[in-house]
């Protein structure tokens, strides 16, 4: 009774705190607005542009640049292409980059990363260089990059025919791709829509301003510049992940296995109960027909998902043996029906909002050879989430990754008074 008064309070405490706390953040950033207006980006080093691909990338690198950053760019190069970086902090010496960065720019710390993206793209626009330019890659250092799995990546992305490539899809709100990792053709960037969302873009600091505007913007203006519908797409989009799923049983075992666990998001996870609960009624005796509809329910909800994890799909202790087991007397099923309603249950959370936050793993093991870093700060993905994850790296980047994702505990339980609220708002 004692928490459930104190979870009452805890909520009108949100409810009289959260427009003071949303009005803070607005202040913070119009502050910050202020602070750096009439500030110019400067150019650390150029070097002459010569029609290659380019990386577009916004960086957030304080000092020294990450290590893992480090390999991608060197990869980048290895591509072939002309790497265009802007960072809102500043590095201790900018000089030290130029082995690595053809276009240096250091800028105001405001608009976070569509604030760098718009700095590299009037810059790119300035010189002419998209008149040239064949594709580029728009990417930024929210996510973590895998060596191992970069060179294919991007190739991939690169050498695409097409116009609008992201590397995930999200469904968030809207569908939409993920702004950290998009490529496109010159015929976008020569798209005079495209060069006025850049010129008309507003920047703030306000999170939930920059998905909308950003993300959210980005998406429809690139979809207004594509030729086709089907020159808009992600490389690692659903109908991907379900082939995978068909053509490779071993793929399904391991998207169970190391599905997401952390239940702080609501988003939905894999269970067994899910599969069974789609089959009951079709092909299984229903559990109102059972003699003991509690031991089944009680095996369903909890034992079976333990097994699933654990064994493979075939194993006869988990989903396979279970259907053969209280099929009707009568029934006889092909083992594609059980293939196909674990697949759909599969699919239908994969597309649950961003892919690359919901099934991180999953897309690892396809190919995907990015992470995004804010997963444990924002509540998709907890410790557990996080070793799993750094199974799939060579040990060197597993340390890298996993310290920089615990040195962000959950903000709903680090944060306090007004940044907490704004934070579970979505603001910060």
């Amino acid at each position: 009774m004692k928490s459930f008064f104190q979870g009452i309070v805890g909520n009108i405490k949100s409810l009289l705190i959260g427009p003071f706390a949303i009005m803070i953040v607005w202040l913070l950033s119009e502050r910050q607005r202020w602070k750096t207006r009439g500030k110019k980006p400067v150019v650390h080093n150029e070097a002459p542009y010569d029609g290659r691909r380019i990386m577009l990338m916004a960086l957030y690198e304080k000092g020294t640049l990450r290590p893992d950053v480090i390999r991608l760019l060197k990869a980048a190069r290895n591509e072939g292409l002309y790497i265009l970086a802007v960072n809102t902090l500043k590095l201790t010496d900018p000089a030290e980059v130029e082995g690595l960065i053809d276009c240096y720019i250091e800028r105001p710390n405001f608009g976070r990363d569509f604030g760098s993206y718009r700095t590299g793209f009037l810059h790119l626009f300035q010189r002419g260089w998209h008149k040239e330019c064949p594709r580029l890659l728009l990417i930024n250092d929210s996510i973590f990059f895998s060596e191992e799995r970069m060179p294919k990546f991007l190739s991939d992305m690169m050498g695409s025919e097409i116009e609008v490539l992201g590397s995930t899809e999200n469904f968030f709100m809207e569908h939409h791709l993920g702004s950290f990792c998009i490529a496109m053709s010159g015929s976008v960037l020569r798209n005079p829509s495209f060069r006025t969302y850049w010129n008309n873009y507003r920047q703030t600091d306000l999170r939930p301003y920059v998905i909308k505007r950003g993300e959210m913007g980005l998406t429809k203006t690139l979809k207004r510049c594509a030729s086709a519908p089907d020159q808009f797409k992600a490389l690692y989009d659903t109908s991907r992940f379900l082939n995978a799923l068909r053509h490779d049983p071993d793929f399904v075992d391991f998207t169970i296995k190391n599905g997401r666990t952390c239940d702080i998001i609501v988003w939905p996870r894999f269970s067994a109960r899910k599969v069974i609960d789609f089959l009951q009624g079709r092909y299984l005796i229903s559990a109102a027909d059972m003699d003991d509809r509690k031991d089944l329910q009680l095996r369903v909800d909890s034992t079976l998902d333990e097994l699933a994890r654990m064994y493979p799909v075939n194993d006869s202790a988990t989903l396979r043996g279970f259907v053969a087991k209280h099929l009707h007397a009568d029934e006889k099923v092909d083992d594609t029906v059980l293939d196909d309603a674990i697949h759909s249950v599969l699919g239908d959370i994969f597309m649950q909002g961003g892919h690359i936050h919901q099934s991180p793993a999953p897309l690892i093991h396809l190919g995907l050879p990015i992470i995004k870093l804010d997963a444990i700060y924002r509540g998709t993905q907890n410790v557990y989430d996080t070793l799993r994850i750094a199974h799939l790296l060579q040990p060197v980047e597993a340390d890298e990754y996993t310290h920089i994702l615990t040195s962000r505990p959950f903000g709903g339980d680090t944060l306090t008074g007004w940044k907490r609220v704004a934070f579970m708002k979505g603001y910060i």
